[in-house]
């Protein structure tokens, strides 16, 4: 056991619940609790944003969030129109009150799991994007850690 591993009260190592999230060519894995909801892909609103990646503007309960694809932004060409494609709505992580949430598109449903420091295994995975800070694969399936703080940096200075 690592170090610097979590020990619940039960002296068992704690897990945390994740989202595997489903992109064009790839999945990213985010903690549950940075997702605010997993909604239909609905209509934009256009936005002065000077990039091709921010998509425009949802409005999500009374508030405007911005839109963006995970995949453009990374260097990776756009996915193609995708009837399961669905936006997640992201907590923002620097608590910047202009941009509270804002939004990924995502080609389906992303699924729960429970996932435990041991059950992550890093792996070199060609083709990774700027925003991509590591990729590891859990049960079998490869997926990219993305850099929360950074795609939030970057969308908050682009609008």
């Amino acid at each position: 056991m690592s170090e610097n591993q979590i020990i619940s009260a039960d002296n068992k190592p704690e897990q945390v619940d994740c989202l595997l999230v489903p992109l064009k060519d790839r999945n990213l894995i985010l903690p549950n609790v940075t997702v605010a909801e997993v909604i239909p892909f609905s209509h934009l609103l256009t936005t002065n944003a000077s990039t091709d990646w921010v998509l425009g503007r949802l409005d999500w309960r009374g508030t405007l969030v911005p839109a963006l694809c995970y995949e453009l932004m990374s260097g990776h060409a756009a996915p193609a129109p995708n009837p399961d494609a669905r936006f997640i709505i992201v907590n923002g992580v620097n608590a910047n009150p202009q941009m509270p949430f804002y939004a990924i598109l995502v080609q389906g449903i992303p699924r729960l799991m429970h996932i435990g420091e041991e059950d992550l295994q890093e792996v070199d995975a060609m083709n990774m994007g700027q925003f991509d800070k590591v990729a590891v694969t859990i049960e079998g399936v490869t997926a990219m850690i993305p850099d929360l703080d950074s795609i939030e940096l970057q969308v908050q200075s682009t609008l």
